[in-house]
């Protein structure tokens, strides 16, 4: 007789993690902003130009809309499997700490006054530390 190997399959849905609700709501934002800037990003880059109608300004914010639908897929992934979803979860903290640190250079350094500028660095300020405190809470970081 030949035995059958098992596979082990890890049980990580959402009632093995214990305050998954405040992490559940940073994923809500996460992809309803993430949407929204990026659907917005990658096919309205020709109007998001800034004075800079160049292809390669163009591309740049095109791939930054690709990054921030990456982003939506990456939340999602966290949400089917939170448990499995360490590294995913890591990364989404470290690209929005990243734009935020990148914004609080580029918009002083720029003298980049729009609403939206400072708007968009409270916004990946708050969803990477909102992301790595709920993935704290949830004991997943």
């Amino acid at each position: 007789m030949q035995g059958v190997i098992g596979r082990v399959e890890v049980q990580a849905g959402w009632a093995d993690v214990t305050g998954s609700r405040l992490l559940r709501g940073v994923l809500v934002a996460q992809v309803v902003l993430g949407l929204l800037w990026g659907v917005s990003m990658l096919f309205f880059a020709p109007a998001i130009v800034l004075g800079d109608s160049s292809g390669p300004h163009i591309e740049k914010i095109a791939i930054e809309g690709g990054a921030h639908l990456m982003l939506v897929f990456a939340a999602i992934l966290v949400w089917r499997a939170p448990r499995a979803s360490r590294g995913i979860l890591l990364l989404m903290v470290f690209l929005n700490a990243l734009w935020a640190a990148t914004d609080a250079v580029y918009i002083p350094l720029l003298r980049l006054t729009q609403v939206d500028f400072g708007v968009k660095l409270a916004v990946n300020a708050g969803l990477a530390l909102g992301l790595a405190v709920a993935g704290r809470r949830a004991g997943i970081l």
